[in-house]
Order: C-alpha cells, then sequence, then structure tokens
C-alpha cells in the first residue's frame, strides 16, 4: 500500500516476508518490533493501525495475539502475608490452566511498527506463500 491510503484506526492484513535484510529492517530501525517480527516471517495477520510516521514510511500498530503466558502484578498485601521484603514490586508470571489442566489463551494486543508496503486491505486474497498468524477462533 502506499502511505496515502492508509489510516489511523483501520485494520489491514499486515505480511512479513520471509526475509528482513540487516541493511534494511535494522534493529535499531526498527526498534522493539525487529525481535516480534524476525519470528513472524513468512506470516500474515490483523494489524490495526494506530499511527503513521509518513518519512519512515511506517505505520504503529495493534497485533491481537493468543497466549497462554499471564502474569499477575503482586499486592503489597499478598508481598506480606508471603513473607517477601516489601517495596521491590513483585510479579508471578506462568501459564493460565483449566480446572482439567489444560492450557488456556487469552488475547493479548501487541504494539508493532510496520513498513506500510507490507499492510493490504483485508478484503483481498492472503498471499499463498504465507501462513495465517493470527489469533486462533473457537
Amino acid at each position: 500500500m502506499r502511505t496515502k491510503d492508509v489510516r489511523v484506526g483501520q485494520t489491514y492484513r499486515c505480511e512479513v516476508p520471509y526475509s528482513l535484510p540487516l541493511g534494511r529492517f535494522r534493529p535499531e530501525t526498527m526498534g522493539p518490533s525487529w525481535w516480534t517480527l524476525s519470528w513472524l516471517r513468512g506470516t500474515h495477520f490483523p494489524l490495526t493501525v494506530m499511527d503513521i510516521d509518513p518519512q519512515a514510511r511506517t505505520a504503529e500498530g495493534l497485533r491481537v495475539a493468543s497466549s497462554t503466558r499471564v502474569t499477575v502484578d503482586l499486592t503489597d498485601d499478598q508481598v506480606q502475608a508471603v513473607g517477601l521484603p516489601p517495596g521491590r514490586g513483585y510479579q508471578v508470571a506462568g501459564m493460565l490452566l483449566d480446572v482439567e489442566g489444560e492450557p488456556v489463551e487469552l488475547p493479548r494486543a501487541v504494539s508493532l511498527t510496520v513498513p506500510i508496503r507490507w499492510l493490504r486491505p483485508t478484503d483481498t486474497p492472503a498471499s499463498s506463500s504465507h501462513h495465517d498468524a493470527s489469533v486462533r477462533g473457537g
């Protein structure tokens, strides 16, 4: 797509290429998105655009991903109840399981910065060479 065609608040299909040449997609220019995008090579997923940088020709957007991983911040009362030193800020991180011990997937929004040329209207067919990395339904 072209920068002038992309609108904030709209959802597009983002197609991440299989190759992310370091000369063009450097970690220092792509920011924290670089690591995530390196794992998403060869995939497509919906991305809701939240901001556009016309100079860099990039869009910052939200991708909904599913995960069984959860992180819970402990309250001061919980920290005191288990005998931890106060004032440090503790978290419990792990996997969410149902009563049968099966993992439960929850949606979460992940912010990504991507080149605008990776965006496609959602009503056009996805590239057959890319696999779907969107949230599983059902």
